[in-house]
């Protein structure tokens, strides 16, 4: 059985004349993010819950046809926040879940995930950083990570693959985020071959190296982490990262600082290994030039047409004369 620690940074700025948006915590009203927070948690959860069940019989749903099976990866999960500036009060309680208060500066709570992971070295196989509006849908998550380690070991990162669902509420697309990165969000070019392949129920899962590093979320080995806490940055960001004006929330993202190569699912098989961005917002928001969805608009205009235009190319179909 695979045991996983899922420590997950949250901060939501309370006061209403700072917005926060310079953290990205107040975008939405309370209640949205509430919403949001919740949900991520709760699928997270179930993807770890130390049972699953299995109900009903033909025709019939009761108690007594209740059964429980056990998973094959379970787990924990410790939310830190800082104090006052978060949603806990809002969240309730919620079964099986730890907080961890920090009064540290709100961008480094990710350094104190960090620490809190070398805390438990060696009692889990899998140690998850995921930010409070992303969320893990897939209960195969952790097996498929733990395939791809043994495999191809544990000198390189496995990244997930980042989406948002795009589209009016009647349609949905999913749409990839962080392929390619901003420059600033790269990690150096790293030794190692070009693409990894893992074999599936329907032929090879492609894996391509990548420095593209960021997913707003990270799952290493226990025996990466034992590696990463030796190094000079793990605990804080350096002074000279800090002097280059380096943002500390997007630094602490970086598994093992970028020093192994990582891999993502290739384009062809960018579902195999996946997560939830749930506000959907990086592909409706503008980014530094023009809109995300503008050009997600129009490559769906493009298709529409080819499409049409190749149906209209075949032939009519009647039928067959006796």
């Amino acid at each position: 059985m695979i045991k996983v620690l899922v420590c997950i940074p949250h901060f939501f700025r309370r006061n209403a004349e700072d917005s926060g948006m310079a953290n990205g915590s107040n975008r939405d009203s309370m209640e949205v993010r509430l919403e949001q927070f919740r949900y991520c948690l709760k699928q997270i959860s179930a993807v770890l819950a130390p049972v699953r069940f299995l109900m009903g019989s033909p025709g019939r749903i009761g108690h007594e046809q209740v059964q429980p099976i056990s998973p094959k990866a379970i787990g924990d999960i410790v939310i830190v926040t800082a104090p006052e500036n978060n949603l806990l009060a809002e969240l309730g309680p919620f079964l099986g879940l730890r907080a961890r208060l920090w009064n540290g500066p709100s961008r480094q709570l990710g350094y104190e995930c960090r620490r809190i992971f070398a805390r438990y070295l060696g009692q889990y196989d899998l140690y998850v950083f995921i930010e409070d509006d992303t969320t893990i849908l897939d209960p195969s998550f952790f097996r498929k990570i733990m395939a791809f380690y043994r495999a191809h070991g544990e000198d390189k990162i496995l990244q997930p693959n980042r989406y948002e669902l795009f589209g009016p509420p009647h349609r949905g697309w999913r749409a990839y985020l962080d392929q390619p990165a901003f420059r600033h969000h790269r990690v150096p070019e790293s030794p190692g071959s070009p693409e990894l392949v893992l074999p599936s129920f329907d032929g090879d899962v492609v894996f391509r190296k990548t420095t593209d590093a960021m997913s707003g979320a990270y799952i290493i080995t226990d025996g990466q982490l034992r590696r990463w806490i030796g190094q000079p940055d793990f605990q804080a960001p350096s002074a000279a990262e800090l002097a280059a004006g380096l943002d500390p929330m997007e630094l602490t993202q970086v598994p093992l600082g970028g020093s192994l190569p990582i891999y993502r699912p290739a384009p062809q098989d960018l579902d195999f290994l996946e997560i939830h961005h749930v506000p959907n917002r990086l592909s409706a928001l503008k980014t530094p030039s023009r809109k995300l969805s503008e050009y997600i608009n129009a490559s769906l205009r493009e298709r529409v047409q080819q499409t049409s235009e190749a149906r209209s190319a075949e032939p009519p179909q009647g039928r067959s004369l006796p």
